[in-house]
């Protein structure tokens, strides 16, 4: 497992996130805007943006910039 995904992991533990929630946050730590996350998971544009919307709040974050920040100032 990469460092960065360890990073995902941590914050995924500390937040009570569910698996599928927590490999939504891979990508959007990473970056990518919903419309490659639900090809990438095979999953509908509602549920991607369901996701995206569940992880915001349960973390605290109001945008993709902030989540970004939040999972690389995570110390392993």
């Amino acid at each position: 497992m990469g460092r960065f995904r360890k990073k995902c992991e941590a914050v995924a533990d500390t937040f009570m996130l569910s698996r599928r929630e927590t490999e939504v946050l891979f990508y959007l730590a990473r970056g990518f805007k919903s419309t490659y996350i639900q090809e990438k998971l095979f999953i509908s544009e509602g549920t991607a943006k369901t996701h995206i919307r569940h992880i915001y709040r349960k973390v605290d974050v109001h945008n993709q910039s902030d989540l970004m920040k939040l999972v690389n100032s995570v110390e392993l």
